[in-house]
């Protein structure tokens, strides 16, 4: 009987978005270890006058997220060729 143990270890990034106290978005992001897969997700629009009304800093938000993600990924990357 062989015994064999798998490890996997994941980054979850979360943002939530908000105008004046109240919840417009919640973005998130997994970055899978194992396969260096990166899986988004995006909540529904939680108040779509409120998305309307500031939709041009909301995506400015969202495309730093992303960007931000990917980064994570990259430095995943790294570490996985450096041997960490």
């Amino acid at each position: 009987m062989a015994l064999t143990v798998k490890e996997t270890k994941n980054l979850t990034m979360r943002k939530e978005i908000y105008v004046d106290d109240n919840l417009i978005k919640t973005l998130s992001a997994t970055i899978d270890s194992n396969t260096n897969n990166i899986s988004f997700s995006t909540d529904y629009i939680q108040n779509m006058e409120l998305y309307k009304a500031n939709k041009v800093e909301i995506r400015r938000i969202e495309a730093e997220f992303e960007d931000s993600a990917f980064e994570q990924q990259e430095k995943m990357l790294g570490d996985v060729s450096n041997g960490n």
